[in-house]
Formats: structure tokens, sequence, C-alpha cells
């Protein structure tokens, strides 16, 4: 892996496709470029490759940023040999604090409901009829899911408790994109043939759920740069070139029509400029100016724990009407190691751009509801790490303008993809694997021996 002054020994640099971005959606591209005969030089900005996905090891501790789960079939696999054999099997408990407090299941499912007085679940099933059939959508996410579950269900089960944290806003100020591309288990849950077949398990089985899920891959215990160290040389095995702490600067096109792009690393004349960095980034770079489009940061606390709550599982989400923290990842539990006699695990809290909140006021707030819930005893704050333009703040209205913002950039010669490129909520890393793949096939790009625009 090339450094800074390594590429700077050889600034004239011209070569067939140049990829901007070291996380999932960059590595991904440049792995299809790669296998179709391309030749590829990817720039990131950064120290390390695979974008949110990093570990940091703090004293005996191993912790991470993002999600650490993976399917068996995860599309992240095929990007080098040998990766899926890398990442131990776990079996995910998924849990969350209800609005009452209480440890429940996640996601929300027809079981939960048991608890509640029957008077008030029939009122919640007239309510979510009635939204159906009555309430109109008006392009927010908070008609969105009213229309979808009625009012009592999405407040009472504490879904907008948690989309408003996740946002930090409010859900009538969220564009209803966020719904499709973020709830959908949401709409699988309340299909009218999901719910009749959840109840009809219940009453059979005396469980709503009959088949156990099946148990995933996590990160290797050594940390995510085992894993992009291996993708990094079969990269680099075929032909590629990789250079950190490289941000572009700016992307201009020559009157031949080869794009120039110039970061610290010095200038590179290519034929194809691929975008995996954050819409705003390369909006800037082209154009010059902002691209009007907002992105949420997020908080990673690394916290220890004397003792937490062993109904918390190992992923704990935040439906509970206190708190900025949205989901905690339980890394003992994932990685036990009796010589560690401490729990330790990630909280995370999403930021708006700009919002200036200090790691020790987000964890003084959860250690103190933890505390009143009876969840934990000594908990510690052992560090933490803020990400910017993690995540795209679905504004209303705003997305209708990304088509043509993507279009401006693809005329200018960068072809944007992925969840930072395109400006695209994807929750999985096969989910952005295959949406790149769908971009460059579109492209054209996807097909060898071909280093031309897009």
């Amino acid at each position: 892996m090339e450094d800074l002054q390594a590429a700077r020994r050889d600034p004239a640099q011209d070569t067939g496709v140049l990829v901007i971005g070291g996380g999932i959606g960059g590595l991904a591209a440049a792995d299809a470029l790669a296998r179709a005969g391309h030749r590829v030089v990817l720039l990131e900005a950064g120290d390390w490759l695979g974008g949110m996905h990093h570990s940091v090891e703090i004293g005996p501790y191993s912790f991470d940023l993002g999600a650490i789960f993976y399917e068996e079939t995860a599309a992240l696999f095929d990007l080098a040999p040998g990766l899926r054999d890398l990442c131990p099997q776990v079996q995910r408990v998924q849990c969350r604090i209800d609005p009452e407090g209480t440890l429940c299941h996640y996601p929300i499912e027809l079981r939960d409901l048991r608890r509640w007085p029957r008077a008030r679940l029939a009122g919640a099933v007239a309510a979510m009829l009635a939204a159906r059939l009555l309430l109109r959508r008006d392009g927010t996410l908070e008609r969105a899911c009213v229309n979808r579950l009625g009012p009592v269900f999405y407040r009472g089960t504490g879904l907008r408790d948690y989309v408003a944290r996740f946002n930090v806003s409010p859900p009538e100020a969220i564009d209803e994109e966020f719904f499709v591309d973020r709830m959908r288990f949401v709409h699988r849950q309340t299909d009218f043939a999901a719910m009749a077949r959840a109840g009809w398990n219940g009453l059979r089985h005396g469980a709503f759920r009959v088949k156990p899920r099946d148990p995933l891959r996590v990160r290797p215990r050594a940390g995510y740069g085992v894993l992009f160290e291996r993708i990094r040389a079969q990269l680099e095995a075929a032909g590629g070139r990789v250079v950190l702490q490289a941000p572009v600067t700016r992307i201009e096109r020559e009157a031949s029509g080869r794009m120039v792009v110039t970061s610290p690393a010095g200038r590179f004349r290519v034929a194809t400029v691929v975008g995996a960095a954050p819409l705003d980034t390369l909006h800037r770079a082209v154009f010059g100016t902002e691209s009007g489009f907002e992105s949420l940061s997020l908080m990673t606390l690394f916290v220890s724990a004397g003792r937490f709550a062993p109904g918390a599982g190992t992923l704990l989400f935040n439906f509970h009407g206190a708190g900025r923290w949205k989901r905690a990842t339980f890394y003992s539990r994932i990685y036990p190691d009796p010589a560690i006699t401490r729990e330790y695990f990630s909280v995370e809290a999403t930021l708006l751009p700009g919002e200036a909140l200090s790691p020790e006021t987000v964890f003084a707030e959860f250690a103190a509801q933890c505390l009143r819930l009876g969840l934990a005893e000594d908990l510690r704050l052992e560090g933490a790490v803020t990400t910017p333009q993690a995540y795209p703040l679905y504004r209303p209205g705003q997305l209708a303008r990304r088509a043509a913002v993507l279009e401006r950039l693809v005329q200018a010669g960068v072809l944007p993809v992925g969840r930072q490129g395109r400006f695209e909520y994807l929750p999985t890393a096969s989910g952005v694997v295959r949406r790149v793949q769908e971009e460059l096939t579109r492209a054209g790009l996807a097909h060898a021996g071909r280093d031309a625009q897009p």
C-alpha cells in the first residue's frame, strides 16, 4: 500500500480508472474494475481502508465503529479469497429497551404486544386499520409510519422515539424515503399476511417465531485490519494501486476528455473517475461548491462496565424515551475472553451537521439512564471517536434533487457509487456491494478492456 510520500515520487501518474474512497463502496468498485481488466488506482483520504468498518484497541479491549455482523453469503466475502474463514460464527441476539424500560426482542414483533391490555391492543389495531384506509401520506417519515402502523403502535412501541433519535430530528422533518431504505423490517412485520402467519404460529406453537435464526459471521477477533489487508493484497495482486492519506481536492476535465484528479499525492490523469467518497466531497471537488445535502455524524463511545444486564443480548437498541444513544454492541459477549472480567461495548449516537456535543455528555446521559433502569453497574468511558458524514440526512423534498445532482456529476465525468457517493442509505455491506456493481454495469465499466468515461 502506498503512502503519501511514495506516491509523490511519481507525480505525473496516468491510469485507466481512479476510485475515490476506500470504504466498502470504493473497495467493491476497485475490485470489480480490476476483475474487468481496468488499471485501477484507489485514493483514500484517511489512513486506513474500510471506512466505518474500523477497529480500535484500548488497553485489553477491542472496539469497532459501525456494524460487525455479516450473513454467510455476504457480498463483502467475495472481495478476496478466504475472508469468510477469517470471521467467526456467532448467534446474534438483538434486544431493545422499550418505552417502559423493559428489555425486549428487536426488531418489534407481535409477541411483544401480548403484554398490552386487550382494550389497548384492540384500539391500536383499529387505529392501524383506519390509518391505512384514511390517512394520506405527505412525503414525510412521520406520515409514512403512522399510515403503516397507526398512531398507537407507532408511539407505544417506541418506534417514533427511535427514528427521531436516529435522525436527531422530529420525523415530520425527515423524508419518507427513510422508511423505504431503513425500515423495511417494519413493512415486512406489519404486512397483513405476515401478521396472520405470526398469530397462527402463536396459537399452534406458543411462539410467534418457529424457525430459529441462523448464526452470523463477525469481523475477525484480531480486528478489521486483518480483513482489509487481505482485500488490499487481492487488489494489488490484480495490478491495482492504493494510496492512503490522499484527500481529493479538485477534479476537472481536460480538453482531450481525460480527467485530472488532484490530491496531496499528486495529479492523476485518468479516463474515468468513480466516486465512493461523500457526495458533498465530490461536489466540492468538481464544482467548488457545497452540494446542499446534509449528513449525520456518528459518535461512538467505548465503554466498560462491572456488570450489564444479561438480557441485553449482543446488540441493544434504545426505543426508550430517554437518551441520545441509539445502539450498543457488546464485544465482551461476541469475543469472550476469561482474562477480561469487565463487560465492554460501544455506544452510538448520531449528531447533526456542526452539532457540538461532547462524548462525556452523551456518556453521562447513557450511564444515568442505565443506572436508573437497573441495567448496569460501574460504567466507565474508555474513549470515543466521531465519524463525520456517516449517514445521509433525508430532509423532505431534498431527495427529489438527488437525481439531478448525480447526473450533473456524471456529465462532469464522475460516476458516484455506494452509500456515500450516491447519498443513499444502504444498511448492509452486501447492499453497498450490490449497488456498486449495478452502477458500474449500467455505466458499461464492468466489462473487460474498457477504460472509457462513464
